[in-house]
């Protein structure tokens, strides 16, 4: 409360935002990235996990090197060509 001459004023509320994902009133000093702190958290946003690193290919480059090979894409198979 803040004090003005001799009368007490309430400070304002802060000011409150919808959450884009989940349409709840999120006070905006609290949203992170724009979303309410649950929905944030679920989103992966809080930042909690440390990235460690990796050496050597990611997942990406094993899926690429897959496609090279001659495997079935789903338009051989012999139970379609009926």
């Amino acid at each position: 409360m803040a004090t003005v001459g001799q009368v007490t004023v309430p400070e304002r509320p802060p000011a409150l935002r919808r959450c884009p994902r989940c349409g709840h009133p999120t006070r905006a000093d609290r949203m992170i990235k724009g979303f309410g702190r649950d929905c944030a958290a679920q989103l992966g946003l809080t930042g909690r996990s440390v990235d460690t690193g990796h050496e050597g290919p990611d997942l990406l480059d094993l899926l690429a090197s897959d496609e090279d090979q001659d495997a079935c894409d789903g338009w051989d198979r012999p139970a379609d060509r009926a």
